[in-house]
């Protein structure tokens, strides 16, 4: 994508890859004519690149039989809103786009986020002020966490002795062999109890751009000065996927919906949709912050959650004319207190593969993945295929609509406890891990096995330290396997003690050199060898009118001896 080819060349002055940027459009015959096949699809892998793969499908002549056009809604997460709304999607949160921050204050009074109490003490949730009673009620939550376990139990318990008692016999024989005949047990998920009860009587609001990845730059906010520290770090900034300085000139502010959160991958085929995965999320309180990614597992999508779930997801699509290749919704559910009827609510729609590694785990668990469906909606209908090829292909027309899963299977997000500089990787629990009788494969990423290496606790998905995958027809086997890997995430990563850092910047300082007229190098002394730290060159320092940095440095230094 554009985005890619300048991130690459300006930011870290990389040319190897302009030979696989996109054509420009007086260029894009030619390109064409020199490939020595029929293009029939666009796959686009990541949120970078949709615009540029929108425009691509258009020049190359696919839409509208086999692409969808550009659409500016499927990504401007404001649009995507209000098209979705007025296609007449329930469950669409209230929203504004604010250009100012007294527009942002003042709809945040709306939705019910109020002011901290003067004198109270803030802390903060990805940079953004939360109260302390809020910090001491995300430790209540957890609290509660343990107390619903318990109360599950104790209620699954007492269910099944009344259903023992008022029974007969004869009927629960036949919904045994109704399972046994059906050769599956429904499976709504079994991880994600810590998501379902994190429902806040307090009132939240989000702050974000409109483009952006992931949780870049979202910040969920309890009060009104969360609001306004988020929207100063929101507004004026970079838009995601641009090379050219384009700025948020404004600011979204929505509703916060509680609930269970679900993701939905599904393949499209002319507008017809089919499901190639549901995954359900167990988010925790850590760290500071509310809703962490601790496992998305998979679930059964033929189920009653799951069908409103997955058919709320394909009328998104249908608002926003998706009618060809992958896409990745996140939908929150609310429940009716009365009828427990699922209420689906907007989140967002990618129009992207899910990004993770979920092909093993998916062709494992449900047996077919998304990409093997992708290939079916393209390239199924084809005159002729390779010889002996036949079990290799899925036949579109043969897939569910919903699947089912016939193991239980989740990706496990290792989240770390700890912040600073690594001393120690704890390799007893990273083999325990991999030994586990339900664990598949997993990853720790490499930079957080290098001892020295920083660390950062984690609060969002961005700041993971690895993945493992799990699955298990087990489900006793399964859900004990996975509550050991959380427990033993705490004890993953042993960080050097702050007094231990304070001593290494006082020794640091003390061996620091610096000449006025610049001659000599700077040096910083660490366990006896010296390495080059400092420079004066212009990218690596401020420089005045003349070009020289060493004066700054050296003011710099002086202050650092005398704090010293």
């Amino acid at each position: 994508s554009n985005y890619v080819t300048g991130y690459l060349y300006q930011e870290r002055g990389l040319t190897d890859h302009l030979s696989m940027r996109l054509p420009s459009d007086e260029h894009i015959d030619e390109w064409v004519h020199k490939i020595p096949f029929e293009i029939v699809g666009i796959l686009c892998e990541s949120d970078s690149g949709l615009d540029d793969a929108e425009h691509l499908g258009e020049m190359l002549g696919l839409y509208p039989d086999r692409h969808d056009g550009f659409n500016l809604a499927r990504r401007n997460k404001f649009l995507m809103n209000e098209v979705c709304r007025g296609y007449g999607l329930g469950g669409i949160v209230e929203q504004r786009l604010c250009e100012s921050l007294e527009e942002a204050m003042e709809f945040a009074k709306e939705l019910g986020v109020t002011n901290v109490d003067e004198g109270e003490e803030q802390q903060t949730i990805n940079g953004a002020p939360i109260l302390r009673s809020e910090e001491e009620l995300l430790e209540e939550m957890e609290r509660e966490e343990i107390q619903q376990l318990l109360n599950q139990e104790e209620s699954i318990q007492k269910e099944n002795e009344f259903m023992e008692s008022i029974m007969d016999e004869s009927i629960i024989d036949q919904e045994q062999d109704n399972e046994e005949e059906q050769g599956h047990k429904s499976n709504s998920g079994v991880l994600s109890i810590a998501t379902e009860k994190n429902r806040q009587k307090q009132k939240y609001c989000v702050v974000k751009p409109t483009r952006g990845v992931a949780s870049d730059d979202v910040f969920l906010c309890p009060s009104l000065q969360s609001v306004s520290s988020a929207f100063t770090k929101v507004h004026q900034s970079s838009i995601f996927g641009t090379m050219n300085g384009e700025k948020h000139e404004s600011v979204l502010v929505q509703e916060f919906a509680s609930g269970t959160e679900y993701a939905i991958d599904i393949v499209s085929k002319g507008g017809q949709h089919k499901v190639a995965a549901l995954w359900k999320y167990d988010k925790r309180s850590i760290n500071g912050a509310p809703f962490v990614y601790h496992a998305t597992e998979l679930v059964d999508a033929d189920t009653k959650v799951g069908r409103a779930v997955c058919e709320y997801a394909m009328e998104a699509l249908d608002a926003l004319n998706v009618h060809w290749g992958l896409s990745h919704t996140e939908i929150i559910v609310e429940e009716d207190n009365e009828n427990a009827e699922p209420q689906p609510r907007l989140v967002e729609v990618n129009c992207r593969q899910h990004n993770t590694d979920f092909a093993p785990l998916t062709t494992a668990a449900v047996g077919y993945n998304a990409l093997d469906m992708l290939l079916a909606a393209y390239l199924g209908d084809a005159d002729d295929f390779p010889p002996h090829t036949e079990h290799m292909r899925l036949v579109w027309n043969d897939l569910p609509d919903l699947p089912v899963t016939r193991a239980y299977g989740a990706i496990v997000h290792l989240a770390s406890h700890v912040e600073g500089t690594i001393e120690e990787v704890n390799y007893e629990a990273l083999e325990e891990i991999e030994g586990m009788p339900s664990v598949m494969a997993m990853e720790v990423y490499p930079q957080f096995l290098s001892l020295g290496s920083e660390i950062q606790k984690t609060v969002d998905i961005r700041s993971d330290t690895g993945w493992v995958h799990i699955m298990n027809d087990n489900e006793e086997q399964f859900l004990k396997d996975y509550n050991r890997i959380i427990w033993l995430m705490e004890k993953m990563f042993k960080v050097e003690e702050e007094e231990e850092v304070e001593e290494e910047e006082r020794m640091g300082d003390a061996d620091m050199e610096v000449e006025i007229n610049g001659e000599k190098e700077d040096r910083v002394s660490v366990d006896g060898e010296y390495d080059e730290t400092l420079s004066s060159s212009p990218a690596n320092g401020d420089v005045d009118d003349d070009g020289n940095a060493m004066k700054m440095i050296e003011e710099q230094a002086k202050e650092d001896s005398q704090s010293t």
